[in-house]
């Protein structure tokens, strides 16, 4: 995860940075003002103060140390943040917050998913519903523990339960799919919408699905889009690279492929390997002059390669070759993809015609009548 997301999701979505805190004491409610600011390094000098000076008692040290270990991450100083989460449960043991953010470290820093389960486990053991979604989200993607939809949803109703507005976009996507609980849209689509009302971002992107493919409600793509662009506007990049699909696309919207470009970009931007292979596609094969990109498809494209070589990764790559004039290579590449053994005889056609075009020095370009393409360049 790119250290920008990991910044997001460490301030806005997993913890509150100053829960705990006396709120008598001056000093934590300064540095929680400060926290709230964005003023990190004000934390940390104004906590730094309150633990040398020595006016804490043991629990009010064990949280400013945690507190200031915290903010140390939001800084990328990480080893320093994990000598003072250590400190804070040296002090104290079964201190959530610090459980919390230690599990979080070990997830999205050091990559040690197993290790990251444990902290959250212990945490979750003592009702704190940001544990319990984390650990959650593990389970489901099986990351450090054997991947159970059930336990997953187990947990996250834990977290409902106490009012973690989190989990209910994240229980209601369970819903909707029939993971790990019985599918019921109807049940997912009200635990989204009371995610929304209470301001979590992502319940907009879920919905816009449940809108572009009809589930539990008739399809509509112009409520689709208006969901996606609820979100995307607040930086969450598979709704970004929603609404590139949707102007791609026209669906709910007039077709408009700059416009497309630079939502996929957005997304691209964020790490969003979909995104980044869709992006690639369009800036190799699109029929408008003003978007191709040889050179930025091949970059893309990349991307989502080295992320997975899957044949729609891999075609977009030959894509991005046959139209820099690399033909050698894009048949290089369709060649990986019919070694694969799971392809559907169709998709061996598909492939093989790939074959002829780039044999015959011809890249392949998405087919649009002459007045679709006018009309989407004059409205850019």
């Amino acid at each position: 995860m790119p250290f920008f997301i990991l910044f997001l999701v460490l301030s806005a979505v997993y913890f509150p940075v100053f829960a705990e805190e006396d709120q008598g004491k001056s000093v934590f409610t300064t540095a929680q003002q400060a926290a709230a600011e964005g003023r990190y390094y004000d934390v940390i000098t104004l906590l730094s103060d309150a633990i040398e000076g020595g006016e804490l008692d043991d629990t009010e040290t064990a949280i400013a140390y945690s507190n200031r270990g915290i903010a140390y991450s939001l800084l990328k100083r990480y080893g320093l943040a994990v000598q003072d989460l250590n400190e804070a449960i040296r002090l104290n043991p079964e201190h959530p917050l610090t459980l919390n953010h230690l599990g979080i470290l070990a997830e999205h820093v050091e990559l040690d998913f197993a290790r990251a389960a444990e902290w959250y486990q212990k945490a979750a053991a003592l009702g704190y519903p940001a544990s319990q979604v984390n650990l959650a989200n593990l389970y489901r993607d099986g990351r450090g523990v054997e991947q159970n939809d059930s336990l997953a949803a187990e947990y996250l109703i834990l977290a409902v339960q106490q009012g973690y507005d989190v989990a209910l976009v994240a229980l209601g996507e369970m819903y909707m799919d029939g993971a790990g609980v019985a599918r019921n849209e109807q049940k997912g689509l009200e635990l989204l919408r009371e995610g929304v009302a209470r301001g979590v971002v992502t319940g907009n992107f879920y919905l816009g699905q449940a809108y572009e493919r009809a589930a539990g409600v008739p399809r509509d793509y112009e409520k689709a889009l208006a969901h996606y662009r609820e979100a995307a506007m607040q930086g969450h990049a598979p709704s970004q690279g929603a609404m590139g699909y949707l102007y791609r696309k026209g669906l709910g919207v007039q077709k408009d492929f700059v416009e497309a470009v630079k939502w996929y970009s957005l997304a691209s931007e964020q790490g969003d390997v979909k995104a980044a292979n869709r992006l690639a596609w369009l800036l190799a094969t699109c029929p408008i002059d003003v978007v191709c990109d040889g050179n930025a498809a091949l970059e893309y494209a990349g991307l989502a390669v080295r992320t997975e070589r899957s044949a729609s990764n891999l075609d977009t790559l030959a894509a991005a070759y046959a139209w820099v004039g690399e033909f050698d290579r894009a048949l290089r590449v369709i060649q990986e993809i019919l070694a694969q053994d799971n392809l559907s005889d169709a998709a061996r056609r598909k492939y093989q015609r790939r074959i002829d075009r780039y044999e015959n020095g011809i890249p392949f370009q998405i087919k649009e009548t002459p007045q679709k393409c006018c009309l989407v360049f004059l409205n850019t």
